[in-house]
């Protein structure tokens, strides 16, 4: 056998993590919805990346906050030529905007995410359950292999150990509860408005939970699928209404919250202007969490609405900061003790498969050998002889191939060579 063949457990080539996407850190919304990708298009997206790149594990997770992919292949992927192909878009104004991370600091990137360490809100956990979501699609379509399995389970293994060791999950907050405090900017009397919520999704059912909680006096839920909406409605106290319903009692809400995810606009700016015809120019307060976006960006230039989008909510969230900070601290130096014992992992991949391998052979050279020592003790050999000549026989085959392997191994190799004769000094016991 060839230096090279008893060596390639180790001489294989090794793939590597990374992560590539743009979120909310480094581009403007408009950018990220040409970017977003909806639960129905991810299976399709899945397929055509690994296609495109040849590769076999990747995720895709996309929020309102961010767009990313997660990929194990042996060259990081130029995932720009990739979103080019698949949607058509021209690159030159989103291109600078995408950020990429690669082996541990891909890890660390993942594991922050699961925490709520890299989001808009910090600490917020529903980032955690479109974490899972994503995993749980990739999964679907086969896309996760060894790699991302481990990893992506093992991020939320240390999203619950952070959560639990550290106060970051202290006075919970998320983009919707940011999305209803903001109203308070407009109104002191919440017990007297009328808000209406469209979409019936998470993001949809935490905003009506918390509006009801300020004791809001009337509530709206529309959405395309009526019976969700009516589950909602019959939870917090409000009415559902289909969302091709909307126009007629849109001038009746103070307040309206978009969360709906669609690829097309659901309230323009001439049907605000209608409704605040209606209303004899009172004011309305639009709050838009979708994305893409629910609402027109030109509500915002009519005179009696107030237009306000995600990347308005840092204003109402930078009070918390400060108190999640200390967690955060202490969340990041568990996250990098993690990051090193899932890379020590997979580091040693080549290593267990080698171990694996000589388990396997050691126990296949034993059964041979025990079953030739039985058929001889079987025609009255002596017990003794036979014994002696299957331990001399074992220790010869078990030898060989590891025998092999070490003087396959370079002598240039002084680390390699250090390593053996210490595992094979006598240990000392007492």
């Amino acid at each position: 056998m060839s230096n090279a063949a008893l060596l390639s457990p180790f001489n294989e080539p090794r793939g590597e993590l990374h992560v590539l996407g743009i979120r909310h850190h480094d581009a403007p919304v408009a950018i990220r919805e040409k970017l977003a990708f909806s639960p129905e298009t991810i299976p399709g997206a899945l397929f055509d990346l690994r296609e495109f790149f040849a590769i076999d594990e990747a995720v895709i997770l996309s929020t309102c906050n961010r767009s990313e992919w997660y990929l194990y292949s042996e060259q990081a992927p130029a995932l720009h030529d990739w979103l080019i192909h698949y949607t058509h878009c021209d690159s030159e104004p989103w291109q600078r905007h995408l950020f990429a991370f690669s082996g541990r600091d891909a890890v660390r990137h993942l594991y922050r995410v699961a925490c709520g360490l890299d989001s808009l809100i910090l600490g917020e956990p529903q980032i955690l359950g479109q974490l899972k979501s994503a995993y749980r699609a990739s999964k679907a379509c086969r896309s996760t292999g060894t790699v991302l399995e481990r990893l992506f389970q093992q991020s939320f293994s240390v999203a619950k150990r952070v959560r639990r060791a550290t106060g970051i999950g202290e006075n919970p907050v998320s983009v919707a509860y940011a999305g209803v405090r903001l109203t308070h900017q407009f109104f002191d009397d919440h017990h007297k408005r009328t808000a209406i919520v469209i979409g019936a999704g998470q993001t949809g059912q935490l905003v009506s939970r918390y509006l009801k909680d300020i004791d809001i006096e009337r509530l709206i839920i529309a959405n395309r699928t009526l019976s969700r909406a009516q589950t909602i409605a019959e939870q917090t106290g409000g009415y559902a209404i289909r969302l091709d319903q909307l126009g007629k009692h849109l001038h009746e809400a103070d307040i309206i919250i978009g969360t709906a995810h669609t690829d097309a606009r659901l309230i323009s700016r001439a049907e605000v202007a209608e409704a605040l015809d209606k209303r004899h120019r009172a004011f309305q307060v639009y709050v838009d969490l979708a994305m893409p976006r629910d609402f027109d960006p030109d509500i915002d230039t009519l005179g009696n609405a107030f237009l306000f989008g995600i990347d308005d909510l840092k204003q109402v969230i930078e009070h918390n900061l400060e108190q999640r900070r200390k967690a955060a601290d202490e969340a990041e130096t568990m996250i990098d003790l993690y990051s090193d014992e899932f890379l020590d992992w997979l580091h040693s991949r080549p290593q267990q498969r080698l171990i694996g391998h000589m388990y396997k052979r050691a126990g296949r050279l034993r059964r041979e050998l025990l079953q030739d020592a039985y058929r001889r003790l079987a025609h009255g050999e002596d017990p003794v002889r036979v014994m002696e000549e299957f331990s001399y026989k074992l220790t010869n085959k078990l030898l060989h191939h590891p025998s092999a392997m070490i003087h396959a191994i370079p002598p240039d190799h002084k680390d390699w060579l250090a390593i053996v004769s210490d595992t094979l000094k006598p240990k000392h016991t007492h």
